[in-house]
């Protein structure tokens, strides 16, 4: 498959890490639900179930995991990466939860539950419905006809950044989809570089910070050439270590261009 645009791609690259899924999920879902589930199961799938042309805006990820009890279940993430939230949200989870289940019918296997999680980076708030229900106009004698289910919301819009939870590299993530569609990028960079930095081994700090740089210079957002330079610099001499290769100096070195005409092409 495609990928079709940056914030899709870094979505991909990060939570197709079942340590970072795994810290997600602890934080972010109801206790409740955590608790059965064994979450060192985590397994990720390779299908999507997003409609072609709806892949501008959506991205998902499917995780397999097993329950306390020794059943299974699913994961459904569905991250929204527009500006705005879909009204509709809730229609197209119950459209790929269903995909879901066709598969496993196909497959003569038994139904399983799916915890659907939806991932919102965008600036307004998030106003529609979690509720698949509330889109249908129906009095009370006409309920028990109408699928009733929830999904799972994380709004980045709604959480100020000293409430972002997990460990160091979920919490840089969630700050990048954070700050990438807000003013003031190049200000919050350092914030998020220097807890890039304190990943170890080095070499993975080195990888994360370099696809961090890769998806914010791609993606459309007011980051400058020198922000990135005097950031990589500051933090470098605090931890006097190299936050990036020579190969990534030597893309930096050609300039933000190459990679605003790459968001333009994937966009």
């Amino acid at each position: 498959m495609s990928i079709s645009n940056p914030h899709d791609r870094y979505f991909r690259e990060v939570f197709s890490n079942p340590g970072i899924v795994r810290d997600l999920l602890s934080n972010y879902l109801p206790a409740a639900v955590t608790q059965a589930l064994d979450l060192t199961t985590l397994t990720l799938e390779q299908d999507s179930f997003v409609d072609e042309e709806l892949r501008q805006h959506y991205t998902d990820l499917l995780y397999t995991v097993r329950r306390i009890d020794g059943a299974e279940a699913f994961v459904y993430f569905l991250f929204e990466h527009k500006s705005y939230p879909d009204q509709a949200t809730s229609f197209q989870v119950l459209r790929y939860m269903v995909r879901i289940w066709e598969r496993q019918a196909r497959q003569a296997e038994p139904l399983t539950p799916i915890i659907p999680l939806v991932f919102y980076h965008g600036v307004e708030a998030w106003r529609a419905p979690h509720n698949f229900a509330d889109l249908v106009a129906a009095p009370a004698e006409f309920a028990a006809y109408t699928p009733h289910f929830i999904y799972d919301l994380l709004d980045l819009s709604a959480i100020s950044e000293q409430q972002i939870k997990g460990e160091v590299l979920l919490r840089a993530v969630l700050l990048a989809f954070r700050s990438v569609l807000r003013p003031g990028v190049g200000e919050r960079l350092f914030t998020i570089v220097r807890l890039l930095s304190e990943l170890t081994p080095e070499r993975t700090a080195l990888q994360y910070i370099e696809t961090l740089l890769r998806y914010l210079v791609a993606a459309p957002s007011d980051l400058t050439i020198a922000q990135i330079r005097a950031v990589i610099e500051t933090v470098a001499k605090e931890k006097q270590s190299m936050l990036i290769s020579p190969a990534a100096e030597e893309w930096l070195q050609q300039g933000i261009e190459e990679g605003r005409e790459e968001g333009r092409e994937e966009g």
